[in-house]
């Protein structure tokens, strides 16, 4: 069962409140991540701390109060700064040597006019190595002056998918850029993308960020607007839905992207698989339900690497992967029901602001 977190105050004690609730699964977290940097992309503990420590000044100038929450985190932890930062910078850490597009997730969008009680919704499978369970957290977050927002991510982490008080649910995909850059590492951006007020302050927060690295963001606001934004460290694009509901994987869709040169589709082989299966399978439902969402982020076809992600167990433990969690958002009652591991196995849980 994922562990539900409060935490509220200056950045600060926000992240000491956070810290010292989540202590032992920061600490999961951080064993996770020796294990993955050394066996994934060759990179020693040590030496991915030096290299995330660059990233600090562009998380200072994108939101400054994030690094004294991290010190906050980190002091309730009873850890360094450093370590929290590195977690914070996890997959520029590993795209920069491996270049790994590791977070395989299928995303789907809907738009009030597809849906059959006219409300929008955002639904993902987050598939990450098998060896991050019980490493979830759900951090409800009082940040003012930003709205409070209720994000899920990994122990230690600022930033994740999520719904915040206003109305705006986000999503991501890893997509594969051509080179990565000192920036505003993704968890940052996602955080400042979900702290927005508005889906136009959201577009905002990530076009005009220095990013570090390439990605899919979902947008969608209570008031039936709903977009993905491809991004990679230089541009950008926004795929719009056109009252259709929006489907997503790891390999980029803007023409505009894979023209441009930053774009690469070098990824899980499976990534067309699952966006073929998730638009099938949307059509089959119609107009589309929560329920319905979750029958299709439970679609097993080419099993283990479907939508619905399960162990290979013919690799080694740490190249496992699998969907650690399944979130349907409600976007327009603000609603979150998220299962605790994969959705053919688990009844979702309600959350709300």
């Amino acid at each position: 069962m994922h562990q539900f977190i409060k935490i509220s105050g200056t950045p600060y004690e926000r992240g000491f409140q956070y810290g010292s609730q989540a202590k032992e699964r920061i600490f999961k977290v951080i064993e996770e991540y020796k294990v993955l940097f050394e066996k994934e992309a060759s990179i020693s503990w040590d030496k991915a701390i030096k290299l995330s420590e660059p990233f600090r000044k562009e998380i200072e100038d994108y939101r400054p109060d994030l690094i004294d929450e991290m010190q906050g985190i980190a002091d309730g932890a009873g850890v360094d700064l450093v370590t929290i930062l590195t977690l914070n910078c996890r997959s520029e850490i590993m795209f920069a040597k491996a270049k790994l597009a590791e977070d395989a997730c299928t995303t789907i969008g809907v738009p009030p006019e597809a849906s059959a009680s006219g409300h929008t919704y955002l639904a993902q499978n987050w598939d990450w190595w098998a060896i991050g369970e019980g490493t979830t957290v759900i951090v409800e977050v009082e940040q003012t002056p930003y709205p409070k927002v209720l994000i899920i991510t990994e122990a230690g982490l600022v930033g994740g998918k999520g719904l915040n008080e206003n109305g705006i649910a986000l999503s991501l995909n890893a997509l594969s850029a051509r080179n990565g850059r000192i920036g505003v590492p993704a968890i940052v951006l996602l955080r400042g993308a979900l702290s927005c007020p508005t889906i136009p302050k959201a577009i905002d927060a990530v076009a005009k960020a220095k990013r570090a690295g390439s990605g899919c963001v979902g947008l969608a606001s209570s008031d039936g607007l709903l977009l993905f934004i491809e991004y990679a460290p230089i541009d950008m694009d926004i795929l719009l839905s056109d009252g259709e509901t929006i489907c997503h994987s790891n390999h980029w869709l803007s023409m505009k992207m894979i023209l441009g040169g930053e774009a690469t589709n070098y990824s899980y082989n499976s990534t067309f698989i699952r966006l073929d299966r998730a638009r099938r399978l949307v059509k089959q439902e119609g107009k589309m339900t929560v329920e319905g969402l979750f029958r299709v982020l439970s679609d097993h076809a080419g099993h283990p690497e479907g939508v619905c992600r399960h162990d290979d167990e013919t690799v080694a433990v740490y190249h496992r992967h699998r969907s650690l969690w399944s979130m349907v958002v409600d976007v327009t009652d603000k609603k979150l029901y998220l299962t605790d591991s994969n959705p053919c196995k688990t009844q979702a849980r309600e959350y709300s602001l």
